[in-house]
């Protein structure tokens, strides 16, 4: 070495470390986000639970995937697999954004009052999958149209909107922040 015992770390001599400190802490888009995504992989173990329940997990994923394909004129049978794909990334797309979306509305909340809050943009959410909401514009297309469909994507929802809003809070070095 040249004499010194200073530890190489690429940064220019004298400069001081990076501090951790310095970074932000999340912001309201970030929590949604990551409540976005607890809600993609809630709702799609859901889906996939409907779909054992038949003896096919993928069948839900490729009912919606054949559901679009159809809908763009493209014969479904002849593509089961690119059909189970695309409702994979159909479910990845509109659970994120609904997950996003409805989070928005329930990571301001502190500490209890985010439970009802969870629980009414859940429920505000099946209300609309119950028939008002264009087929394209649900988690799992037309195939969790039924209540008990509903109500399970929406307990699901719930559930990653109170996870999702929680993890992404944890993460808030501010004291105090709950």
């Amino acid at each position: 070495m040249d004499g010194t015992d200073a530890p190489v770390t690429g940064a220019p001599a004298g400069a001081a470390p990076p501090d951790e400190e310095d970074d932000p802490p999340p912001g309201r888009l970030e929590a949604a986000l990551a409540a976005g995504t607890l809600a993609a992989i809630a709702t799609g173990g859901a889906l996939l639970g409907f779909g054992w329940r038949e003896g096919e997990p993928g069948r839900m994923f490729r009912l919606a995937g054949r559901t679009l394909l159809e809908r763009a004129g493209v014969a479904s049978g002849a593509l089961p697999l690119t059909a189970v794909a695309l409702g994979y990334v159909h479910h990845l797309l509109v659970a994120s954004a609904w997950g996003t979306l409805l989070a928005l509305c329930v990571v301001p909340w502190r500490g209890a009052w985010r439970i009802p809050a969870a629980i009414a943009a859940a429920a505000a959410y099946g209300w609309l999958a119950a028939g008002r909401l264009p087929v394209p514009l649900r988690i799992g297309l037309a195939v969790t149209e039924q209540p008990g469909a509903v109500v399970s994507i929406a307990a699901s929802l719930a559930v990653a909107l109170l996870g999702g809003a929680w993890l992404a809070r944890r993460a808030d070095p501010r004291p105090g922040v709950p």
